[in-house]
């Protein structure tokens, strides 16, 4: 087997392993985006689509497989997304996100906003995300080691323009603090924006 070959199989296996290990209980199915440029930059790329079993549980929709653009001195990073209803088209945003990152001059971090163009889910007023730690689940979702890899999961939480320019003036730290003061749910489509 060539070594790229066993490298990727190596980190594929390792991400699913992890996801399985933080819901084991939880139905897991894969997906892949045919549209746009994503299957032919990123032949490996899946989505992993983890079922709620309460009501009040998230959907999870976490990017996989896309390693050979994302992994940088073994460090490579994958996004994820909470929704409150399952939507294919978080399939899309997901490869959407994972194609402007895996290219070097658009390298996402903690603090970067992506305008996507269109509310991220009907009838909501956000229409760009927010690159944001793990806090709903914490360093055990975030990080995955893979033995010399290590794998980052960062959330990508949905915003408004206005959030957005406020992230991009203000800093990240002043959006956190008001969704934290006014316990914003935000996957909920028909949120107020705070900016």
């Amino acid at each position: 087997m060539d070594e790229a070959v066993r490298r990727s199989k190596e980190v594929f296996d390792g991400e699913r392993s992890h996801l399985l290990r933080l819901w084991p209980d939880r139905p897991h199915e894969e997906f892949t985006w045919t549209l746009g440029p994503i299957s032919m930059m990123l032949p490996r790329f899946r989505v992993r689509r983890i079922a709620p079993v309460e009501p009040r549980d998230p959907w999870i929709y976490v990017s996989v497989g896309a390693w050979e653009a994302t992994l940088d001195q073994h460090h490579g990073t994958k996004f994820f997304l909470l929704s409150a209803t399952e939507n294919p088209l978080h399939v899309e945003l997901l490869a959407m996100v994972t194609h402007l990152h895996a290219d070097p001059r658009y390298r996402l971090k903690v603090g970067s906003t992506i305008d996507i163009g269109r509310p991220w889910t009907a009838g909501a007023a956000a229409d760009h995300l927010l690159v944001s730690l793990a806090y709903p689940y914490g360093p055990s979702m975030e990080w995955c080691e893979l033995g010399e890899y290590h794998v980052r999961f960062l959330w990508l939480v949905p915003v408004t323009a206005a959030e957005a320019d406020l992230v991009r003036t203000h800093g990240l730290e002043i959006l956190e603090q008001r969704l934290e003061e006014n316990n914003v749910d935000v996957i909920a489509p028909d949120r107020p924006s705070l900016a």
